[in-house]
């Protein structure tokens, strides 16, 4: 494309104002996700120390890569506001007539940044939920489960790597891949346009995969049924992740054939900046949830006495508890319901490697009702 000798009558349209509003709208949400993240993370350690709740691994893989999804998401945002500054969300004839064939390349250098970023944000995420289900299966006595999970977590570590490379090496020289003042004769490039549109759609069926995954795998634990059910629509909010990824495979098509690629590319980049900070939230819920604890005084998971003779009615049964002593009345009659209040955490699924024979082991959770009567 020719430089235009004149500014060109579109020159007023722009998407400059949404790229910038969506980023830093998604880069708030990343950070209030982190900071809820470990602020549970924190509330289950204290928890923990204070000798409440299972003696338990708090931190995980699953953090590390959420950590590093997050580091490489804020890489994205970054990209992004550059890439915005540098022509994205404005027509190319502008950014011809502005800047020339240098300031076009100086675009898509950081789009090649952008798409760096992307597929290793997005990458990161799903072994992040993945690592999640291995955290909760360690105890499952069934090795299918797992066979299962760790093959998915190795198809998409192996995807996700050879998306980064073949973003990084799509041309040859590297900088082919933005530089458009390179003669065709002096570079080598792979098809572009086949490459993000396999990407897109490999994106999609990952996702899905990866969090319809957590139905066979919440569905078989030992659990009242009202937990199972809140575990598993928190696990499944992932198919919003789903939803932004197949919103923004619906745009590929005419991005890839649309000549107007600074204008064309913003919608596109919106979404994909959108997709990961959905992730990023989705996957650190369950983690987020342990912040109830924040608000739960020391005395809250336990019985309390209240009477010399006492009888718990579980599902299975009577038992009889006896010699309860009380210093302050003989006389109270009370009924409460518990249970473990740390069973609806990933960290409360699994007891580890310790009980009578040292083996995991998915954990049970019965739901009790107590009444002390005065004998």
């Amino acid at each position: 494309m020719d430089i235009p000798t004149e500014l060109p009558a579109n020159a007023g349209e722009t998407q400059t104002v949404a790229e910038r509003a969506i980023t830093i709208c998604a880069c708030i949400l990343v950070t209030i996700t982190v900071i809820l993240r470990f602020l549970g993370r924190w509330a289950l350690k204290r928890r923990m120390d204070s000798g409440k709740g299972r003696r338990e691994r708090v931190y995980g893989m699953d953090d590390l890569f959420n950590v590093l999804a997050v580091l490489t998401f804020f890489g994205l945002a970054v990209a992004v506001l550059i890439a915005t500054e540098r022509g994205m969300g404005v027509h190319i004839e502008v950014v011809l007539f502005e800047r020339g064939y240098k300031g076009l390349s100086a675009y898509n250098q950081a789009v090649y940044v952008c798409a760096t970023f992307y597929n290793t944000t997005l990458g990161m995420i799903k072994l992040s939920v993945l690592s999640l289900y291995r955290r909760i299966l360690r105890g499952v006595q069934s090795q299918t489960l797992r066979t299962v999970v760790w093959v998915i977590f190795g198809i998409v570590a192996c995807n996700t790597l050879a998306n980064v490379l073949v973003v990084l090496f799509q041309c040859w020289p590297i900088e082919a891949a933005w530089n458009v003042l390179l003669p065709a004769t002096d570079k080598s490039c792979v098809d572009v346009n086949a490459f993000y549109l396999g990407n897109a759609i490999t994106g999609v069926t990952t996702d899905a995969i990866v969090y319809l995954l957590s139905i066979p795998i919440v569905k078989p634990l030992q659990m009242d049924g009202k937990t199972k059910l809140q575990l598993m629509a928190t696990m499944l909010v992932g198919g919003f992740a789903v939803i932004t990824s197949a919103v923004r495979l619906g745009f590929m098509p005419a991005l890839l054939s649309d000549p107007d690629v600074t204008m064309a590319m913003a919608v596109p980049m919106n979404w994909s900046v959108a997709e990961p900070a959905v992730g990023i939230l989705v996957s650190s819920m369950p983690a987020i949830r342990a912040i109830r604890f924040l608000w739960r005084r020391p005395g809250d998971d336990s019985y309390g006495s209240g009477a010399h003779h006492s009888t718990v009615k579980s599902r299975t049964g009577h038992i009889q508890l006896h010699d309860i002593k009380n210093s302050e009345t003989k006389d109270d009659v009370e009924s409460a319901k518990t249970r473990d209040a740390d069973n609806d955490s990933e960290e409360g699924l699994v007891l580890g490697s310790y009980g009578p024979t040292g083996l995991g082991q998915i954990s049970r959770t019965t739901e009790l009702e107590v009444s002390y009567t005065s004998k």
